[in-house]
């Protein structure tokens, strides 16, 4: 019995050694990395030991020595920031767990986690006046959304007039898709070199996207000055939703900035539009804000690809310095939102609001012998969506598309966006073939 005992011990022993030996894995958590060059690499962490990281971009595993890495990061999901923070509280900590809540609530706008959170709190400590009130505000705010997503209303706010940008054409030649071919034996560019953008879109630009791109449902924080209320009035008296006598005039001006702003849009009065301002970002960018730095910073905009000085097709600003993030942001939204191209006759948006399953931005990222519409043939380039229609990225964009308004609004910005039509050659044969 005693042997049988210290036998049990000696395999927990050499299992747990084993186990100790294994480099850590971690799953699905994403990491920024700032290397040593200054180069900022942002993706799913594979795994990481004493020597190495292994990070996946845009599909690809890449690993990393830790003595070329000047800084790492790991990017929390709103799930996992909360894990983080819960675990840092003592069940018994009221005020704690109350911000915590109030947190979610309010700065991530995680209504689930945070019902999951006041739900506990309540049965903890029932005698707490704040905790049932909360939450009834959380899940009368859950009921709205939900209301909203069901509602035909929640998806056009407002008539929109579809943008029109001139259509590059691309020409290309069947590439071959045969992983094993030389390099030498892809077709590549020939031409249609894009002159760098000296200038991205101003400030005042990108508020003006942000309001005909801002989800009113969502009740967001918009601010009019009383001064341009008062000339809107003025100047559309007559028009649907403007107020005629002194009364209503007064009630609209005490009205929220979002329901001043559905005035506007009622009322058609675009000269206004430009005159609101959405505090924050609308939620559709949000999400882009995301999928730029996840996906289109580390797979299109790398000074290699789009947001090179021989981009080709189009260009894409990645970092710059005298441009804020915002800029590189809302002016990259922009370009991607007002490029097409044309194949036997057919024009593919590259951002489809109508089909987001043909956008060229998730079918460039397709193996070519799965997409529609694939990428003109680039020496090296593979596809980022491994899964195809079912990898995690291509999900997240496509949902993505199909959140954005359709048709897409005729903003009024006078930008040239930086696109131009390349073209492919064949193949070159290698000698003896």
């Amino acid at each position: 019995m005693r042997q049988c005992h210290l036998l049990c011990r000696l395999n927990l022993v050499l299992v747990l050694g084993l186990l100790w030996a294994v480099p850590h894995a971690v799953s699905a958590v994403e990491v920024e990395l700032t290397l040593n060059n200054g180069t900022v690499i942002t993706g799913e962490l594979v795994s990481k030991n004493s020597q190495n990281v292994i990070v996946k971009v845009a599909g690809l595993e890449t690993r990393y020595s830790l003595s070329n890495i000047k800084k790492y990061e790991e990017i929390l999901t709103p799930v996992q920031e909360y894990e983080k923070k819960r675990s840092e509280l003592k069940d018994d900590d009221l005020e704690g767990r109350y911000k915590l809540a109030s947190w979610l609530y309010q700065e991530k706008k995680a209504l689930d986690l945070a019902e999951k959170e006041l739900v506990s709190l309540n049965k903890d400590f029932p005698k707490d006046q704040r905790v049932p009130l909360l939450l009834r505000i959380v899940r009368s705010k859950r009921t709205l959304q939900a209301d909203d997503a069901r509602s035909p209303a929640s998806t056009t706010v407002r008539k929109v007039t579809p943008v029109t940008p001139v259509t590059p054409k691309i020409t290309q030649t069947t590439p071959s898709t045969n992983p094993r071919s030389p390099q030498s034996n892809q077709p590549q560019y020939t031409n249609g070199i894009i002159t760098v953008p000296q200038t991205a879109l101003t400030d005042e630009q990108i508020d003006l996207i942000k309001v005909y791109e801002v989800n009113l449902n969502q009740r967001p924080r918009v601010m009019i000055k009383r001064s341009d209320l008062e000339d809107f009035v003025k100047t559309n008296l007559g028009k649907e939703g403007v107020p005629e006598n002194r009364r209503d005039k007064e009630r609209f001006l005490r009205m929220e900035g979002y329901e001043q702003l559905a005035v506007f849009f009622r009322a058609k009065a675009r000269d206004f539009y430009g005159k609101a301002r959405v505090l924050g970002d609308p939620e559709v960018f949000k999400e882009f804000k995301i999928i730029h730095r996840t996906y289109i910073m580390n797979r299109c905009a790398t000074t290699d690809c789009h947001g090179g000085t021989e981009a080709r097709g189009i260009y894409l600003f990645n970092r710059r310095p005298g441009l804020t993030p915002d800029q590189i942001v809302y002016t990259n939204f922009y370009i991607l939102n007002s490029y097409g191209a044309t194949k036997a006759g057919t024009r593919y948006d590259m951002i489809d609001r109508a089909d987001p399953q043909r956008s060229l931005l998730l079918q460039f990222g397709m193996n070519p012998e799965d997409a529609i519409f694939p990428h003109p043939p680039v020496r090296g380039m593979q596809a980022a969506f491994t899964r195809g229609q079912e990898d995690r990225q291509y999900i997240t964009i496509r949902n993505w598309i199909q959140s954005l308004y359709s048709p897409a609004p005729e903003y009024g910005i006078e930008y040239q966006a930086p696109v131009a039509t390349p073209t492919t050659q064949a193949p070159q044969t290698p000698p003896g073939n």
